[in-house]
């Protein structure tokens, strides 16, 4: 076989391997991915579960314990978490906390990750 056939025969196979074998392993993914979510199939459920996702959470200050409470600011809801450490955090801040209002329990978690920061605390 002259050199040209060899050379493009190889080349022919890396191409068809090489464009192969990504599309069948990102379908294998989906695949297994769609399998391992929750499949929400009736509508009530579906709009129940998007009414909880979109709860606001806020902090309490009950005589110097701190709490994260679910629901709009001034009600009381469900408590998250209590007795966080605020001992540390500067006077400013603690006069903010309960004016504020979160979308997400992350949120939460990244402002008391701000507050706890060496730098903030100087």
């Amino acid at each position: 076989m002259s050199r040209w056939k060899v050379m493009s025969m190889v080349l022919v196979l890396g191409l068809g391997i090489g464009s192969i074998v990504p599309a069948v392993t990102s379908w294998w993914y989906a695949k297994e991915t769609v399998t391992s979510t929750l499949n929400v199939t009736k509508a009530e459920a579906a709009l129940a579960n998007e009414s909880s996702a979109k709860s606001c959470y806020h902090f309490k200050m009950e005589q110097g314990v701190l709490s994260v409470v679910e629901g709009n600011l001034g009600s009381n809801g469900k408590v998250i978490a209590t007795g966080l450490k605020v001992q540390s955090w500067p006077k400013g801040i603690l006069d903010m906390v309960s004016k504020v209002e979160f979308n997400s329990l992350d949120e939460v978690q990244s402002f008391i990750d701000t507050v706890n920061e060496p730098l903030l605390q100087e």
